[in-house]
């Protein structure tokens, strides 16, 4: 155990069950020593720790935070964080969200420590024994692809200390990506190809996230970037061959879920879609501080018109942390967002009123009577200038809709009410109020597999197999035959009514001349398009060398971003940990000190 974070021995002993699809149960376990570990259940206890530390990226603002914000898909909602909405001074060391992120991925890897360093010395069936190597390794590559990403150059711990350890130097960024890719073969030759339980490492899950890796790599532009991530010739290469082992069925059936909408029902958790997700539930109890990634992208939506709208399960608990950008609307999906259900799909236009108020005065001085049902709040990328009522002219039954329009750029002053994100809203939870929620993280998905597929080939300039799986996921996000678009089609996107059950598959498809042009910026557009608010942004961006100059395009809220802004501060709490500590330009990022 890495004693430089002091985490403790445990009180509480997690251990996994053999066949469900919720694998995470607690036994309650007490005087806990190191020489747990040596035996059959404390290993199996160890690695099932290393599991559950992972539910803390979504039981808090973690992984949004560092993710998601201050990108250019998201800028700051009315309760968010300025410091990494805006790039301002206080992203500093001594920010506490960045110790938070620091903290959680060092915590999971002293777990994963612990199992590969004392598994040697438990006495258990062989063929399990290299199982539980294997996705240990698998989740400390997790965390420490993480951290390499956001903090550069950290400290590379491979083992378990059973006393205090203080001088802990930062590896190079090239070793990092080594070492992750070191545990990651073993991951691979190890591990299952149907998982032992749902949730667990497998075959898949460890090649999908080495691809991730050699994309990294390869996705270095600068000599500078290629030198510091240890980039070679053959990376794109790898991510090509990783990939294709799951697209290719070798390592599963893995498909695509038909309709996108249903990828993300609450009631759809295990689908053909998924190769690794993080376990929650819905009993409480067993839940942690649950899943709250639901939360964050839910703009006030009851306090625009709280006589006929009232906060729901349905529509969420407003914390507004984050909104998205006006490029979303009108420059990710742009001229295509008429044929890509995507865009209706990803997001809630409008808020139906639950609660029946008959006499309201409406800005024009008539009196209607609102039912249960009648549209609250509706947004539209275009038509009005400003906020405004509807009127009897544009939807009969929507007179007292506040309709705001999002062809021009709302205010920092309005940044409380936006379409909120749809994808991990919780209706299952037990009340209005209750921020514990109980979704799966799906952490990587068949569709991102397509997506590095592509990538790997468009950077070898292989532009014909590349749209061939961009094509795949296009296809997907079309309209189907006989699929009823969005009212927006015909109302205001130019499309014609007689059109609405009319597939738009030919609409999305590229050609591969069309791609060739600037593929980057198009791979983070589609990446954009599929996985908006997935958690995997601000890495996308700065693997790409792209985050000041797409910020600065696509972001009005956050022009103080500058080009050291590419690595986090790493935390004062670690630096002051430090016995001894070289200089401060050894210890942090440069222009954080």
């Amino acid at each position: 155990m890495n004693n430089l974070y002091k985490w403790g021995l445990a009180g509480v002993l997690l251990v996994s069950a053999s066949s469900c699809k919720k694998f995470l149960q607690e036994e309650i376990v007490s005087e806990v020593s190191y020489s747990l570990y040596t035996t059959e259940k404390g290993i199996e206890g160890a690695l099932t720790s290393a599991y559950n530390t992972m539910r803390a990226g979504v039981s808090s603002e973690r992984a949004l935070t560092f993710s998601d914000a201050g990108t250019d898909l998201f800028t700051l909602g009315s309760d968010g964080n300025p410091a990494f909405n805006q790039y301002l001074a206080t992203l500093s060391s001594l920010e506490g969200k960045t110790t938070s992120y620091w903290d959680w991925n060092y915590k999971g890897i002293s777990e994963c420590n612990v199992t590969v360093t004392y598994l040697p010395k438990v006495t258990m069936d062989e063929k399990r024994k290299v199982q539980i190597e294997a996705e240990a390794k698998f989740l400390r590559a997790f965390y420490y692809f993480n951290l390499v990403q956001h903090f550069g150059k950290v400290p590379l711990i491979m083992e378990s200390n059973d006393k205090v350890v203080t001088s802990y130097k930062r590896a190079a960024v090239k070793d990092i990506y080594a070492s992750i890719i070191t545990d990651l073969q073993f991951a691979f030759n190890n591990l299952p190809i149907p998982a032992a339980a749902q949730g667990r490492a497998t075959k898949a899950a460890a090649a999908h996230l080495m691809a991730k890796v050699y994309l990294v790599k390869a996705s270095a532009r600068s000599a500078k970037q290629r030198e510091l991530r240890g980039s070679t010739a053959t990376d794109a290469d790898s991510v090509i061959a990783y990939a294709s082992k799951i697209v290719n069925q070798q390592l599963g059936a893995y498909s695509l879920v038909a309709d996108y909408a249903k990828l993300f029902d609450v009631t759809n958790q295990v689908n053909s879609e998924v190769i690794f997700s993080v376990q929650f539930t819905n009993t409480l109890l067993n839940n942690g501080s649950g899943n709250q990634q639901h939360l964050y992208h839910v703009p006030q939506y009851d306090a625009v018109n709280t006589k006929i709208l009232g906060r729901s399960t349905e529509y969420g608990r407003p914390y507004r942390r984050v909104r998205p950008t006006p490029f979303v609307y009108n420059g990710l999906f742009g001229a295509t967002r008429k044929f890509d259900s995507r865009f209706a799909k990803s997001f809630v236009w409008g808020y139906i009123a639950n609660k029946a108020s008959a006499g309201i005065v409406t800005t024009a001085g008539n009196k209607i009577d609102v039912k249960v049902g009648d549209t609250a709040v509706y947004f539209s990328p275009v038509y009005y200038n400003t906020p405004t009522e509807l009127t009897a002219a544009t939807q009969s039954n929507n007179r007292y809709a506040v309709y705001y329009p999002l062809n021009t750029y709302l205010p920092l002053s309005m940044n409380y009410i936006f379409p909120g994100l749809r994808k991990f809203l919780d209706g299952t939870r037990p009340t209005t109020n209750e921020v514990n929620g109980g979704r799966d993280w799906m952490v990587y998905r068949y569709a991102e597999t397509l997506l590095l597929l592509a990538e790997g080939y468009g950077l070898k300039e292989d532009y014909t197999n590349a749209a061939i799986y961009i094509n795949k996921v296009r296809e997907r996000a079309a309209y189907k035959e006989g699929e009823l678009k969005t009212t927006q089609y015909w109302t205001f996107e130019g499309g014609n009514f007689a059109d609405r059950l009319k597939s738009t598959v030919a609409d999305m498809e590229v050609k591969p001349a069309g791609i060739a042009i600037n593929f980057t910026d198009f791979m983070l557009d589609e990446r954009g398009r599929e996985m908006i608010g997935e958690l995997n942004r601000w890495e996308d961006l700065v693997r790409c060398e792209k985050l000041v100059e797409r910020v600065k395009l696509h972001n009005p809220d956050a022009q103080n971003i500058r080009d050291y802004h590419i690595l986090r501060p790493i935390p004062q709490t670690h630096i002051d940990r430090l016995d001894p500590a070289g200089p401060i330009s050894e210890e942090q990022n440069e222009n954080y000190y």
